[in-house]
């Protein structure tokens, strides 16, 4: 699963806005492997398969219904996820722990209908720097400085895109 996780990591942070379907299927995937744990299969390919299947129907219907899927599957499940990654003490104390998940989804939701490219460029690099800090052993010191390098770097570049595309909107023009 590290491979897996640095792989889409880096996938996610350098081209989560362009590949909107991947990050879609990405986080479906993780939701997968969440729900998967939650009923109690803890099987190995019990698990995968649920990733699976839930992170390739999430792909399939990104490319079908666009802007509908990437506000609900990386705003709504997005920030939902790195919620729970932000408070992973609580979730599984608390038998209310849905209730952050929720919550991380509403706020995320909100952020993709309001700013969408912007709103996906953050949540896609968060999402991304938080796979590839969970693939890496190191100091907590070191993973810190990782999350936000990658965070950053993630935003920059993913921000140049939306340069491009203006850019070339007004030469056509």
């Amino acid at each position: 699963m590290m491979i897996f996780d640095l792989i889409t990591g880096f996938l996610l942070v350098f081209a989560g806005r362009n590949l909107f379907w991947l990050c879609v299927g990405i986080v479906g995937f993780l939701i997968g492997v969440q729900c998967a744990v939650f009923f109690g299969f803890s099987n190995g390919w019990v698990t995968l398969f649920m990733a699976f299947a839930l992170g390739s129907a999430g792909a399939v219907l990104a490319v079908i219904f666009e802007w509908f899927m990437v506000v609900f599957g990386v705003g709504f499940l997005g920030g939902g996820y790195l919620l729970m990654n932000v408070f992973p003490s609580a979730a599984p104390q608390d038998p209310n722990s849905w209730l952050i998940f929720v919550a991380g989804g509403i706020a995320g939701m909100c952020l993709m209908v309001i700013a969408f490219d912007w709103a996906l460029i953050i949540i896609s690099s968060l999402l991304g720097a938080t796979l590839i800090v969970h693939a890496i052993y190191g100091p907590p010191q070191l993973r810190d400085l990782l999350f936000i390098g990658s965070v950053i770097t993630g935003v920059a570049v993913q921000s140049l895109t939306i340069s491009e595309v203006k850019s070339r909107r007004q030469h056509a023009h």
